[in-house]
């Protein structure tokens, strides 16, 4: 399958340069895009979204790894700079989105999550889905009608079993909980089960990601 890349650069607020990966098709161009908004120490080059964005790409979707500038800095992000860390996303996207793509799955891993479901509440049409990998603060608040799917493990110190039992009834909003594995979605101490919950959670992924564009 034909590959493009480019990179989108990006004048952060942190005084930095970020690097945003593209990977597009080649002609006839899809109409499906996936956006990646990693974590504040879990980048796009980590397990989960390194593998969904091989899979988005063999999936037919052109896909976007968004990268932070506080990451390329390596700062601490602060409460105060939150809006250049938004910054960083809508200018990454933006050229992106002009390309004008009918079906659109933004998935945050933590950090990304409130990210991820801001963006997609700005985006908001029955072509925008949410893959929410261990979702944080509000990040499952006000999505409305959006299609979403949420994974998380009870061993990750933000698992609430409330909040995922208000979603009980929900037509949108689907949890996938896992036994024991943690905030980076592994089991401590035993790679072995980790690569299998790994491959587990890609499948479940690709599924999600069928279904949006029937």
């Amino acid at each position: 399958m034909p590959q493009h890349v480019q990179t989108i650069t990006v004048d952060s607020g942190f005084g930095v340069t970020t690097h945003n990966l593209f990977l597009y098709h080649d002609e006839p161009r899809t109409n499906r895009l996936l956006v990646l908004l990693p974590g504040r120490g879990y980048t796009t080059e980590h397990p989960l979204l390194y593998y969904l964005r091989k899979l988005g790409f063999e999936r037919g979707y052109d896909v976007l790894s968004v990268e932070y500038g506080f990451q390329v800095n390596n700062t601490d992000l602060m409460p105060e700079n939150i809006a250049y860390l938004q910054q960083d996303v809508a200018d990454a996207v933006a050229p992106v989105f002009e390309r004008g793509y009918e079906h659109i799955c933004i998935t945050g891993k933590s950090l990304g999550t409130p990210l991820a479901a801001e963006l997609a509440r700005k985006n908001a049409t029955d072509g925008v889905s949410l893959i929410q990998l261990t979702p944080i603060g509000g990040a499952m608040h006000g999505l409305g009608d959006i299609r979403t799917l949420a994974v998380i493990g009870t061993a990750d110190s933000l698992y609430s079993p409330e909040i995922v039992e208000a979603f009980r009834e929900s037509p949108t909003v689907r949890w996938r909980v896992f036994e024991g594995l943690n905030h980076s979605l592994e089991y401590e101490g035993d790679w072995e089960k980790s690569l299998d919950s790994l491959r587990e959670i890609m499948t479940i992924c690709a599924e999600f990601l069928a279904a949006c564009h029937e």
